[in-house]
């Protein structure tokens, strides 16, 4: 089966999150099961559905910050971005080669990552088990989840989903290098959070004796997904139809704050 693989390179937290929506909203016309890598213009944090972004951060020091702040329409906690690699994977209701339970969906992602990583020498691994809660801010890169991916068990991989009538969406993101601690300390208001982060995370190349390039890791993470699932990726761009719902999902929602600061 052919999916689409696509890089739309740098955009702003707005529109990062408005093309991930527009291409699910796609699947209404052509099922067109799609694999998207994808950076960020600035640092940004972006928060799950359910997150109350004023109870998280302080909205107006990240802004003195210059880190931009969106919510996503998939679940889970908060995303530190801008020194990931980010990646999203549209999969259409009705697609024979990918899983429709939730927890073997997961599962494929991460045998997908880490397929992918070990072509690199990563030493990756997944999370077996669901881990002990614990009462810890609600930060993406701290908190692993049963399938997260691990590096020396320390979470560098997660990832999250929504699903509507015609297809599933999962974003995801790999961590490559770990955030300074003065934007760390930003992604929570708990206080030291930064002291508690540098602790129980890590990212690829705080492990490595010399580094690994973003684009390294796309085309790795992409062989990983075609060899898993028994797909074939090719280069692709969004449609003129994804593109222009793009840009008024960017300005109506994600760039509106009754969109981001709703409780």
């Amino acid at each position: 089966m052919t999916w689409r693989l696509i890089n739309t390179e740098e955009n702003s937290a707005a529109m990062n999150m408005a093309v991930d929506e527009a291409m699910l909203l796609a699947q209404n016309g052509s099922l067109q099961p799609t694999l998207r890598f994808y950076d960020w213009l600035q640092p940004a944090f972006s928060f799950g559905y359910f997150q109350r972004i004023s109870e998280e951060v302080d909205v107006a020091t990240c802004d003195t910050h210059g880190i931009e702040i969106v919510r996503r329409i998939t679940g889970g906690g908060t995303v530190i971005h801008g020194w990931d690699v980010t990646y999203t994977l549209i999969v259409p209701h009705g697609c024979g080669t990918f899983p429709k339970d939730i927890s073997a969906a997961y599962c494929a992602i991460s045998d997908c990552l880490i397929n992918g990583l070990q072509r690199l020498d990563i030493d990756v691994a997944y999370q077996a088990d669901k881990p002990t809660a614990e009462d810890a801010p609600n930060i993406c890169l701290t908190n692993p989840a049963q399938y997260d991916t691990l590096l020396n068990e320390k979470k560098i991989a997660g990832v999250s989903q929504r699903r509507n009538r015609v297809g599933v969406m999962y974003q995801g993101y790999i961590a490559l290098n770990l955030p300074p601690s003065e934007v760390l300390a930003l992604a929570s208001r708990q206080v030291s959070f930064d002291q508690l982060a540098a602790g129980k995370s890590t990212a690829i190349n705080e492990c490595r004796s010399f580094p690994v390039y973003r684009r390294e890791i796309e085309a790795a993470v992409a062989l990983g997904f075609e060899e898993t699932l028994g797909v074939r990726l090719t280069n692709s761009e969004l449609s003129p139809e994804e593109i222009e719902a793009a840009a008024s999902l960017a300005q109506t929602k994600y760039g509106a704050a009754e969109w981001n600061f709703r409780r």
